[in-house]
Formats: structure tokens, sequence, C-alpha cells
């Protein structure tokens, strides 16, 4: 009985000590996306397996949309979408002004229109992201959606993965990317 024990434990160790993939561990590079002027930053995969980053910078529409960061898959980013076609799974990070300082389901229930909490399935959690209020929940749509809203500063982050299943890398590599957020001071903050 103890020897099997042993031998169990010893491919316990074997398994995890030697990487699972299946474990959502990655055999790739990160870089690190850093804004100041938004005050934020975090890490993502590089790479033809990562994600290529593409930043829009709105003009004001009187919304207080400061930048959208989309995050594709590389081999996504290399292909056109057809005009009036649907473009791949992203997760996109979209950044707004929040002079009123409102806590961020308060801001979710006022933008339904951003934060999608209209088409909400199941239920909204107290998170927090690097010390910062936020809640997380799942939306669907054309793909099914989490979003995780954080309030930080005078900004307002709404960071959302759209995939076509929750399982998918895409998903696995949004947790590592909520995980590595960090807020730095902005150029306001100095």
């Amino acid at each position: 009985m103890a020897a099997a024990f042993l031998l169990g434990g010893y491919y316990l160790y074997i398994y995890w000590a030697l990487g699972n993939d299946s474990a959502g561990q990655s055999n790739y590079s990160h870089l690190t996306y850093s804004q100041t002027e938004i005050g934020f930053e975090f890490d993502y995969p590089e790479g033809p397996e990562g994600y290529a980053i593409d930043e829009k910078t709105p003009s004001d529409l009187g919304i207080g949309l400061l930048k959208n960061i989309i995050l594709s898959r590389t081999e996504d980013s290399l292909r056109e979408t057809p005009v009036g076609g649907e473009g791949p799974p992203v997760i996109v990070i979209s950044v707004f002004q929040n002079f009123m300082k409102l806590f961020p389901r308060a801001w979710a229930d006022e933008n339904t229109q951003y934060s999608n909490i209209n088409l909400i399935m199941g239920e909204v959690d107290d998170v927090a992201v690097d010390g910062a209020n936020a809640i997380r929940y799942m939306s669907d749509g054309l793909y099914v959606s989490e979003n995780v809203v954080v309030a930080h500063g005078d900004n307002m982050y709404v960071i959302t993965c759209q995939s076509l299943n929750t399982d998918s890398l895409m998903c696995r590599d949004y947790q590592a990317l909520i995980e590595s957020i960090r807020f730095i001071p902005t150029p306001e903050q100095n």
C-alpha cells in the first residue's frame, strides 16, 4: 500500500514538475503592454501562438472612451475580415473616463451598450484586480463573453474575452491577462 502511494506521488510530481499543458501552462514568451496615459499595464503571449495588439483611439464622441486595445490571435490578425463579415474572437480592453467615481456595477448598469451587462448569463461577482474594485460576469451575444469591469483612479476599464468556447486557449490567456494587470501612475499623478 505504501509503495503504491509513493509511486502515485512520484508520478504526480513528474506530471506537474515537467509541465502539464492541459493545466494551462504555455511554452511561449510574454510581452508587457504598458500605457502611462491610461495608467495600465499587462502581460500577454507573443509570437505565432500569441497575440497581436491593435490600439484604437477614438475621436471625441462625448462618451468618455479614451482607448480600445484589441488583442487578436496572431494568426487571425494576418487574415482580412470580409466586408460585412464577422471578425474572429478577440480580447478587448476599453478604457473610459470615470470622473463621477462610479463603482463598477453602477457604471456597468448605466452603460449597458459598453458593458453588455444587459445580456448577462448567471450572476455578477465582486472581485478585485490589482487591488481595485471590479465585477466579473458572463454575457451572451454573437460570442459568449467573459467581462471584467474595473474602477481605478479616474478610469473605468472594461475587459472582455469573446469566444466560441469558454474553455478555449483564448479564455485561458484572458484569465492570465487579468491576473497580470498592474495599475501604474499616469502623467497627472506624477
